[in-house]
This record gives structure tokens, sequence and C-alpha cells, in this order.
């Protein structure tokens, strides 16, 4: 009986071919609370090559009784397609405008301009269809397709290259999204375990499924909206459009518009640098609060100072911290203090010091607590060093005028790296040279008399013009404007000062 019962398990859930297994952040944190042979064993066996079509596996937040998985010939589908995904990084502009001055760089594409470009936000992911470079002013622009959280096709539009920056992760994301199934916590640990060859009593796994359930309901909190993130993604939680509100400490932050360049320190450098987020329970795509964590030299994880909109969330930070085994910044500001609270809850103080991997940089963020820095040699710390980080510009303190970053923002243009265009008062079209602006020129027919003479000498009037002695002008088929050649239609041209950067060099330290 029980020999067939292991067999309807396996064969229930298709545990045949050998794969890689692999569980949510969430589920090993669960796994790594509950003090048995059978937890030891489930950690023991991730990323193992075991006869699994069954994968990724994931707590059910609100079931404290189930877990989720996807199928893995699914996983495999969705981690095995080579489609690149972009997030636009820019507000105010950056698309083309649907108008007869884009006209040709539309055909180029093969789009088909519709009602008016999406206006996408930093949240929407898009594909690139096509892209095409503009033969007068040499930039590039593609043809996205936007697409919100769940999938869904949302618009479009042709935007320049130079707002887009290629979104990381996509996929490893969508696997724990898509095509979710659920089984219970026992029938699923049973099934996983046979895999192995390991074999445990029925009572063993009632006491495992009951340990289980518990740890969920102490998590089934707001801890569950607690999560670690790295690379792209801290430039994207880091930026203001995903805070839930422009309040507290978090809403104030010196950091909340940074560009993705100024935060190369945390993006290039996962093995030293994540960030914790808390997202909003009333909308999960916003954020509530967030803070660096560092891994220290001697592997400690320490967590730097933590931004909030609501004061009384930094201690459940902390709190966060001591559950993970973290040691947290004893003094919430931004002072290079070494003083910690322990896992324990003790206060103690800390070598603060970390290697990057990456060892140099042109830009750097603001920092709080290891704010000391020395290029060449990758090394941070709260103590000293040749840079300090406390440049709310991408810079350091070496220079009054740029705060080291050796670059200034361009009076030309404002930083904005493009110029209106003086032809053209920045609207991208002149008036016709032909017409004047008029929309319309002489009759060549009757010389915009409106009347000519039939073959016997009669006045009638002009067939051409219909008698008004005016037709309408062929070069701007009536409108009395036709595009700036000076702009390509744009309306701004590339800045000649910054050549299209927004930045000139430091005139004090260059």
């Amino acid at each position: 009986m029980l020999k067939r019962y292991f067999d309807f398990v396996n064969e229930s859930l298709n545990l045949i071919l050998e794969s890689d297994v692999v569980y949510s952040s969430k589920l090993r944190n669960v796994l790594s609370k509950i003090d048995s042979e059978i937890s030891r064993k489930l950690i023991e066996i991730e990323n193992r090559d075991l006869p699994v079509r069954s994968n990724y596996f994931d707590i059910v937040s609100a079931k404290n009784d189930m877990v989720s998985f996807i199928p893995d010939r699914k996983a495999q589908e969705i981690l095995k397609d080579v489609k690149e995904f972009w997030r636009f990084n820019g507000s105010g502009g950056g698309w083309l405008k649907h108008s007869e001055s884009n006209a040709e760089l539309f055909s180029k594409l093969g789009y088909v301009p519709e009602g008016t470009p999406y206006s996408p936000n930093s949240r929407d992911i898009g594909e690139i269809v096509a892209e095409t470079t503009s033969e007068t002013s040499g930039k590039t622009y593609c043809w996205v397709k936007f697409m919100n959280g769940t999938g869904e096709y949302i618009g479009q539009g042709v935007y320049n290259k130079e707002k887009l920056i290629k979104a990381e992760g996509i996929k490893e994301k969508e696997v724990w999204t898509k095509s979710r199934q659920e089984i219970g916590v026992g029938r699923g640990i049973r099934a996983l375990l046979l895999t192995t060859g390991e074999k445990f009593s029925d009572k063993d796994i009632e006491q495992f499924v009951n340990i289980y359930k518990a740890t969920i309901d102490k998590l089934n909190d707001k801890f569950s909206f607690f999560e670690v993130v790295s690379g792209s993604d801290i430039v994207y939680w880091y930026n203001y459009d995903n805070y839930y509100q422009r309040s507290g400490t978090l809403g104030n932050s010196c950091m909340a518009s940074a560009r993705p360049s100024w935060l190369e320190i945390y993006t290039n450098n996962p093995d030293q640098c994540s960030m914790i987020i808390f997202k909003s329970p009333e909308d999960t795509d916003k954020i509530v609060g967030r803070a660096i964590l560092w891994t220290l030299t001697d592997g400690k994880k320490f967590m730097d100072r933590i931004y909030t909109i609501n004061d009384s969330d930094v201690n459940l930070f902390r709190e966060y911290a001591k559950e993970n085994g973290w040691y947290a910044k004893y003094h919430n500001s931004s002072s290079s203090n070494s003083e910690a609270y322990a896992p324990d809850g003790t206060k103690t103080n800390l070598n603060l010091k970390v290697i990057l991997s990456q060892k140099d940089y042109n830009n750097f963020p603001y920092l709080d607590t290891l704010k000391f820095f020395t290029p060449g040699s990758g090394i941070l710390n709260n103590i000293d060093g040749e840079y300090t980080l406390e440049d709310t510009g991408g810079g350091h303190s070496s220079c009054d005028c740029c705060g080291g970053n050796g670059r200034v923002e361009c009076s030309e243009c404002g930083g904005r790296g493009n110029e209106e265009c003086g032809r053209c008062d920045g609207d991208g079209k002149v008036d016709c040279d032909d017409c004047s602006g008029r929309g319309d020129t002489t009759c060549s027919t009757c010389d915009g008399e409106g009347t000519t003479t039939d073959d016997e000498g009669n006045e009638i009037s002009c067939a051409d013009c219909d008698g008004k002695g005016d037709v309408e002008c062929d070069e701007c088929n009536g409108s009395g404007s036709v595009e700036c050649s000076r702009c390509d239609g744009d309306g701004e041209f590339e800045c000649s000062d910054c050549d299209g950067r927004g930045e000139v060099d430091c005139y004090d330290c260059n």
C-alpha cells in the first residue's frame, strides 16, 4: 500500500526528469528556521540534479499548509527565451510624436502610429520590435511595445534608445509568477525527498509539517512584504516613482532620483552589496522602506541606514535583520559610527570594511556609513580613504565644484543634452518657402486671376483653381509648414557644447 501511494505521488507530480532543484529565498528562509532532519535534508539537496519535473518551489503566504511550484518544462521554456527586455529611463519626452515630420522614420521601422505614443513609467517592461538610425541626427530610435507586470500589452511608441536601459532578470522572475501550481506541504515534501532515496516516517513528516505551518504563521505578517534585491533591481527600487508616498526619510532621500551610473557601487557588486526593500501592504508594486545590506570582509551582514515613510517601520527593519542573523546600524543616521545591533539585540562595534569586486568608478552614490573609498583598491570603510562619498550629484568631495566627479552640468543645454532648435522654436515645423506659410500658391493656369478664356475668347472661371486664383501648395500639402531641416523635425538637436551628454568637464579640476 505504501509503495503504491509513493508511486501515485510521483506520478501526480511528474517527477521524472533530472533538473536542478531550486527554492525561493522565502522557502529557503523558512527551512533554515526549522530544526529537523527533514529541513536539513531539503536544504542539502537544493541545486542538486534530481529526477524532478516540478521545480522552483516557494511558500504560499496565505496558506500555511501549501507550497507552490512550476512544471520544470515550463520553467525552462521561460528561461531559454532569448528576448531582451527594456525599461524607459527618463521623463518628459524621449519618444517621437505621431506627426508627418516623423513619417519617414516610422516607415523604416514598419511602425504604424495610432492615437498618441505611450508614455511609459519605470515599472513597465518593453520589447524592441525594430530600430533604425536617423541619417540627420545620428540618433537611434526603437519601436517598443510595453507590457505591465502581468505581461499584458499596455502601449507602444518610437523611443530614443538613449532613454532605454536593459531590464535584467525578467525571465528569472517569471518562473516565480507564471504557471504556478499548489500542493500540500506533506505530499510535496514527501515526493521530493523520495527522489533522493531518503526515507522518513509518517510521524517525521507530520512533525515537520506542523513546524512548517507554525513558521509560516509567524512569518505571515509584515515580514512577508520584505525582499532582498540586487543588481539593476536596486536602481529600480531607488527611484521615487516606485515609492508608495514621497514622504518621510524615504521620500526625502537625496538619492531618490539618482542616475543608474551613480549607483554602480551597489549594482556592480552583488556579492558585497544588496538592498532590503519593504513593499507596501496596500500596493506591493510600491515600497515604503529600503536599506542597503553590506557583506563585510569578515563575512558579517550589516544593514546600513534605514529609509522609511513611517518612522515606526525602522524597528520592523531591525527585527527583520535580527530574524536573518544580520547586524543593523545602531544610530539610524548618516554618521560613520561603527556601533551596531547584533542579531541577539545587544550593542556591539563592527569592523566596517568592504572590498568591492569592481575597484574603480566614475560616479558614486551618497553613502551613509561606509563613506570613505580608495580608488584602485575597491575598499570602502567608515574611517578614512582618498574619497569621501558625500556628494549628492554622483561625485565625491575632493572638488567643491563637481564633487570629484570631474564633470558639471552643461550650462548651454541645462543638462538636457539637447538644445531647442532656434529655427523652428522647438516646434519641429517651419513655414513653407513655396507658399510663405499660407498653404496655397498662385494658380499658374490663370496667374491668380481666377479666370481664363475659352477657344472662342470668352472669359470663364479657371477650372484648376475653381476661380479662386490660388491652389493648394504641393510642397506642404496645404498645411503651410514643413519639417524643419535643421532639427529633422524633432524640435531640438544635440548640444554641441557637451555632445549630447548633458555634462562638460569641470573647469576647476580639469
